[in-house]
């Protein structure tokens, strides 16, 4: 029935997500602290030019971590899919909510990528494999970027903790903002580019099964290095591009100097009618290409006008120990999460590094420019790995 439906998407959700959220972080650090770091380190050493060891230390690693930060959760996601494929309940899901999801023209299968697009759109995407329509998955494709994922949830708590009084009614009208564009897409989308007669459901429902683990991961195992091979690609060649932009021309110090700053500047006046036309706030915006949380440390960054420092000194085995325990550390937190009854991915998490940062960015917006500014990273498509999954 309807209550188990939504129980096994909730557990869905908070497994792939809570499991996954620990080691993507770990992830992020090992290549950022550890294999970017220690490779700067060693190129340093060898006598190469600094703009090179800052390239192959943080752009190429940099670009290679952004990939496969996505490896937890894309896997996970497969995982659950695939299960709930082969073990015959995923068609019942699609029957059961199809008297529901027919109103905006579209199937029950729909509301499998939906529900994953509140995690991260790029599971979220990779699932409308489900639907059979090319029109259908093309609808459901639009309207995925507006769901609010993860990311955006970090930078919707952080403003609007910042900025505003009651941060939680910010936060949840962002979200309902957000479904609400998304079925709005979906409807016009169906109405005129993608109309066509909505055809009577009919489908065999499958008897229950349980699938063998071999059959389960190598289905997994082909999705997954799918994604690896095409979108990777993309995502890597984007990371490597936005870092030059980042540091280029050669021996520039200061951020306001670089062809990212200038970008900001010659952006800065489409966003002047939002009351956004600071340079700093649309270059903040190009790095958010790679991740929409990068809006909070590069505006930071800017409004300290400091760029990232030289490696001087790398301690291997206290960097190995270190990275280590975090791994320990992760899969621990992934661990205890699942036992929660809410998604602990949805929770902020305030350390003495983002208080710092608050303070810095503080300065930068009044309320309604935060509020605009809000309302811009929900509805403006700012994240490379969706857009790189959509095109593939």
């Amino acid at each position: 029935g309807i209550f188990f439906l939504f129980l096994i998407y909730y557990l869905v959700f908070k497994t792939v997500f809570d499991l996954s959220s620990p080691l993507v972080d770990f992830l992020d650090g090992f290549f950022s602290d550890f294999l970017s770091q220690g490779l700067s380190f060693l190129l340093s050493r060898s006598g190469l030019p600094d703009f090179l060891v800052q390239f192959f230390g943080s752009a190429v690693i940099g670009g290679v971590g952004t990939v496969l930060t996505f490896v937890p959760t894309v896997f996970l996601m497969f995982l659950f899919i695939t299960l709930l494929e082969t073990s015959g309940y995923l068609p019942r899901v699609a029957f059961l909510m199809d008297r529901f999801t027919h109103r905006i023209g579209l199937h029950g299968h729909s509301v499998i990528p939906l529900i994953l697009g509140f995690g991260c759109s790029v599971p979220a995407i990779l699932a409308l494999r489900v639907l059979p329509d090319p029109k259908d998955r093309l609808i459901v494709m639009a309207m995925i970027p507006f769901m609010p994922c993860s990311a955006r949830l970090i930078v919707f708590s952080f403003f609007a903790s910042l900025f505003f009084k009651n941060p939680v009614l910010i936060v949840f009208s962002l979200y309902m903002l957000g479904i609400f564009v998304a079925f709005l897409t979906g409807l016009i989308l169906q109405k005129t580019l993608y109309k066509k007669e909505l055809s009577h459901f009919v489908m065999d429902l499958p008897p229950y099964r349980l699938p063998s683990a071999k059959t389960l991961f190598r289905i997994v195992w082909l999705h997954l290095k799918s994604f690896l091979y095409r979108a990777g690609t993309i995502i890597f060649a984007i990371s490597v591009m936005i870092w030059l932009l980042l540091n280029l021309p050669l021996g520039e110090e200061k951020l306001e100097n670089t062809y990212a700053a200038r970008v900001g500047k010659a952006i800065s006046y489409i966003f002047a009618p939002l009351g956004l036309d600071d340079w700093r706030i649309g270059t903040s915006l190009i790095p958010a290409f790679l991740a929409r949380e990068a809006i909070i440390s590069t505006l930071g960054v800017i409004v300290e006008e400091e760029k990232e420092e030289k490696v001087e000194d790398f301690d291997w085995k206290s960097k190995a120990q270190e990275q280590g325990k975090n791994f320990v550390e992760a899969l621990k937190k992934g661990l205890i999460s699942l036992i929660t009854p809410y998604p602990t991915v949805l929770s902020d998490e305030d350390d003495e590094e983002k208080q710092t940062i608050k303070e810095r960015i503080r300065g930068l917006f009044q309320p309604p420019q935060a509020l605009s500014f809000l309302v811009f990273i929900l509805v403006y498509m700012s994240c490379m790995a969706t857009l790189a999954t959509i095109w593939k």
